[in-house]
């Protein structure tokens, strides 16, 4: 059985760069190997997406998709710098999407 990395809280937004075009969503947890988010779902498990973190691409397949969600998990593992970014827990107003 392969264990879990550590999962942070967040409620960072970023804009996913889809095969279908961009779909900003709400990462709900992160960890240095992959994310969970809110929003609209990539149409496709194994969809390659990619959005920016700290100004440096990050490339990621779908690996889950729900009715509210869903998941991703990165190509390469992202830095311990750009974790402590995304894992930021904000207090935004209801409605708000913030672009990272």
């Amino acid at each position: 059985m392969e264990l879990r990395s550590e999962r942070w809280p967040s409620s960072w937004a970023v804009e996913l760069a889809t095969e279908s075009g961009p779909v900003v969503v709400r990462i709900t947890n992160v960890s240095l190997t992959g994310l969970r988010f809110a929003g609209p779902t990539p149409p496709r498990i194994g969809e390659k997406v990619q959005f920016s973190a700290m100004g440096k691409p990050v490339s990621a397949r779908v690996v889950r998709r729900e009715r509210t969600g869903g998941a991703l998990i990165f190509e390469l593992p992202i830095t311990l710098a750009q974790l402590s970014n995304l894992r930021q827990f904000r207090d935004l107003p209801s409605g708000y999407m913030r672009r990272a």
